[in-house]
């Protein structure tokens, strides 16, 4: 592999193919349409969807009449596309599909993870028992992977649900709410915002002083009061801002400092569960006692991960000894719910957690009627969107 995509020769294309086929039978099987949606992608307002991490590594190019258009980077929006355009209405649907994605490496991908490589992926829209269907998904890939004869693999497991189910609970308003989950996926940002929020977040009284005074004040008396200030320190813009962008921001800024802050004990539960790295049996433990101490009702997300942890366990899955991160999953920006990757522990020691991954998927309902949107489709019947991705070129390298 040159860094770029592999070159095969007649047996190296019969080794994938062959892998391919055995795994697609094991991940899809009877039930679920194979399709193959496009590889080319509208860039704009797309890419928005993933998030900064695919956003930094997407291929795109100029598509002249049409606008900017980008190489797929895996096989979701894809595959999304192909139901939203074809069977928005339907309640449900299945799809199977693989074929290359495409990526720009990064230091640290290693050898394995070329610019192009293939994806195996699933995606199943809607259905009456969505954690049936993680569970389904995650055995399903489990079980490709054992069956190819990969032994001694890593999991990791998450929720992004408890943590958007903690925000959803917290006695704050619903601006601030909006502001915290769109950086749940950044995770430095999101620290910082919620530390902003809480009742130690200024250490600067005069600041805090101003801005409560300043929201006092009725909302054209305020943004004349700035922009006085403004013109009084001859500052006629800051960066690209102009007075009016700035004003807007105080008075922001000024109706949160009348509010109510979040409570300490609050930051410190929601920084504790994504924090949290144990078991799952024991995870789910200490999120009911951090529930129990603060009065954070996220009783119905814990529900649902106890329920999902008993399907598993009927499928013949050691659920409660699954590795449990609140952290994992916070690098692709349309996870929003149970999240799961298989790896390899030695790639991962010799070239690193991302050229290491097997397979990977997740929960991701908001993103569906954000693709519609982006499509430019009607909005989708199905609520809900779980899927998963097998790497097979890696599989090949694992299993020899």
């Amino acid at each position: 592999m040159n860094g770029l995509s592999a070159d095969r020769d007649a047996a190296g294309l019969r080794a994938l193919s062959g892998i391919v086929a055995v795994l697609s039978g094991h991940l899809g099987g009877a039930g679920w349409d194979h399709v193959d949606p496009g590889q080319i992608l509208d860039a704009e307002n797309l890419l928005d969807l993933y998030g900064e991490d695919v956003r930094a590594r997407a291929f795109v190019f100029d598509g002249t009449g049409s606008g900017d258009l980008c190489l797929r980077p895996d096989l979701t929006l894809s595959i999304c596309r192909h139901h939203l355009i074809r069977s928005p209405q339907a309640a449900e649907g299945r799809y199977l599909a693989n074929g290359p994605v495409f990526r720009r490496p990064v230091e640290g991908d290693g050898e394995a993870r070329a610019a192009q490589f293939t994806q195996i992926g699933v995606e199943c829209f809607g259905g009456d028992d969505p954690v049936r269907i993680e569970a389904d998904i995650f055995t399903r890939t489990q079980t490709a992977l054992t069956e190819v004869g990969c032994k001694g693999f890593a999991v990791a497991t998450g929720d992004l649900g408890i943590l958007f189910s903690m925000i959803d609970a917290a006695p704050i308003p619903d601006r601030w709410r909006a502001r915290l989950k769109r950086h749940v996926w950044r995770p430095a940002r999101f620290r910082t915002l919620l530390h902003d929020l809480a009742a130690s977040g200024s250490d600067d009284p005069g600041r805090l002083a101003f801005l409560k005074a300043l929201g006092n004040l009725a909302p054209e008396q305020a943004q004349a009061a700035v922009s006085h200030m403004l013109s009084l320190s001859e500052t006629s813009h800051v960066g690209l801002r102009t007075h009016e962008e700035i004003s807007a921001r105080f008075l922001e800024q000024a109706e949160d400092a009348r509010s109510h802050p979040l409570s300490d004990e609050i930051v410190s539960a929601i920084e504790t569960a994504a924090a949290l790295k144990a078991p799952c049996d024991k995870a789910l433990v200490a999120l009911r006692d951090l529930a129990a101490a603060t009065g954070l009702a996220i009783t119905p997300a814990l529900e649902r991960m106890e329920c999902r942890m008993g399907v598993l366990e009927g499928l013949g899955v050691d659920a409660a000894s699954l590795p449990f991160d609140g952290d994992f999953g916070r690098n692709l920006e349309y996870y929003d719910g149970f999240v799961f990757e298989f790896y390899d522990p030695t790639l991962a020691t010799t070239q690193g957690r991302r050229a290491a991954q097997l397979a990977g998927g997740g929960r991701y309902d908001a993103m569906l009627p954000a693709a519609a949107r982006a499509f430019g489709t009607a909005s989708p019947a199905a609520k809900t969107a779980f899927g998963a991705a097998i790497r097979p070129e890696t599989v090949l390298e694992v299993i020899g």
